[in-house]
């Protein structure tokens, strides 16, 4: 009986206590885990053509996605000229690998350095 009194007053008193935890990150493990979880990394991709004509940039664009469908484009605005950029290419051997397949077909093939997408698996 006095087991069963003194683990019931144990239990009650148990349910009355609340512990408060105060957890101190330092800001460079959210800066470290932020940078994990980012979807870009350094890399290079090749930039086809330039023009203020959006149309000329789209068609550019049809042609090398029928050539290449599985290597993606990247139509970017910079005043007062559209970029037609293709690719996300890790190294520059890469980028230039593709710059040797597709030399002569289109107007400019210069390789960039940029922030890339992570590259597809497919």
């Amino acid at each position: 009986m006095k087991k069963w009194l003194l683990v019931s007053l144990f239990l009650v008193g148990a349910q009355q206590l609340r512990a408060q935890i105060q957890i101190i990150v330092d800001p460079r493990v959210d800066e470290k885990a932020a940078a994990k979880s980012s979807k870009q990394m350094p890399g290079y991709r090749v930039q086809l053509c330039f023009d203020s004509d959006k149309n000329l940039i789209d068609q550019t664009r049809a042609t090398f996605v029928q050539e290449f469908p599985k290597i993606d484009t990247y139509v970017r605005f910079e005043a007062p000229n559209f970029n037609l950029m293709v690719g996300d290419f890790r190294t520059q051997a890469e980028a230039e690998a593709l710059v040797n397949r597709i030399r002569g077909k289109y107007p400019l093939t210069i390789v960039h350095k940029e922030q890339i997408n992570l590259p597809r698996v497919d």
